[in-house]
């Protein structure tokens, strides 16, 4: 009983963000451009989703692998992020590792557990558009609701603050940098944890193929825990205007950030 009580604020959630999409594909104007995504990688887009129009993004799956000390660590999600435009600049925004298997294998021995996680739900604010020397500039402020599965839930609300801005450098190329904030539970009170990171992508010869490469910074003071870095990249693919495929990887580059992360991921606009 207490399992089922658990599933149905995300079940619910997403159940309701699908209704959208029927009202959405009636209403929604033609939309021309191609899409643009949060995905793949640790930054996100500047752009919102245009009013009326919903899009569906999904990690298929999103692998970390953590190797260390006798222990092996591998984490499996399928990640799911849902985006509705409101007006031009601002979007609503729902996500959660919708399923994670986590398989521990240490001393000959291997344990594995599965489960739903927490349910993140925020927005996206486009403040300014580039122009010069002036970035375009988005915030993206979330609450992550502890939904999820024992195991797979932080048991309190995490709050994020996400700043993103991007220049365009030239017709091929382009730069971006994140600025982010959390504010999370433990033990003994919260933590706070900051992460930095960089980007330098380009369209490549296709116009529906571009690739990027990025750098990332995690500092926190959370219990036990140590900062990280990471150093990766990707490609993305225009099947239509409407659908994207990507892929992904993040190299971890210190002892305490997991060894890597690699994404696999499809996102669709209705």
């Amino acid at each position: 009983m207490l399992s089922s009580m658990r599933e149905l604020p995300i079940t619910t959630l997403f159940i309701l963000f699908l209704m959208v999409a029927s009202t959405a594909r009636a209403q929604a104007p033609a939309t021309p451009d191609p899409i643009s995504t949060d995905r793949p990688g640790i930054l996100f887009s500047i752009p919102t989703v245009k009013p009326h129009v919903l899009q569906v993004e999904l990690g298929i799956p999103s692998v970390t692998i953590d190797n260390g000390g006798g222990t092996d660590f591998r984490s499996t999600s399928l990640v799911a992020l849902v985006r509705y435009g409101l007006t031009d600049k601002l979007e609503l925004r729902l996500g959660s590792p919708v399923y994670t298997e986590t398989r521990v294998t240490s001393g000959g021995s291997r344990f594995t557990d599965h489960g739903f996680g927490d349910v993140e739900v925020g927005a996206k604010w486009r403040l300014v558009d580039n122009a010069g020397a002036r970035p375009s500039l988005a915030l993206i402020p979330s609450v992550i609701v502890p939904v999820g599965e024992k195991g797979f839930s932080a048991g309190r609300p995490i709050y994020q603050l996400n700043t993103m801005a991007e220049w365009a450098l030239t017709k091929d190329w382009s730069a971006d940098a994140l600025a982010g904030y959390l504010n999370g539970p433990e033990d003994r009170g919260r933590y706070g944890q900051e992460t930095f990171a960089v980007l330098l992508g380009r369209s490549l010869p296709s116009p529906k193929w571009s690739a990027y490469g990025e750098a990332a910074y995690v500092a926190t003071n959370l219990d036990g825990a140590s900062d990280s870095s990471f150093l990766g990249g990707g490609v993305k693919v225009l099947v239509s205007n409407d659908l994207q495929l990507d892929l992904s990887f993040d190299r971890g580059l210190t002892s305490d950030s997991p060894d890597w992360l690699f994404g696999l991921g499809l996102s669709a606009r209705f």
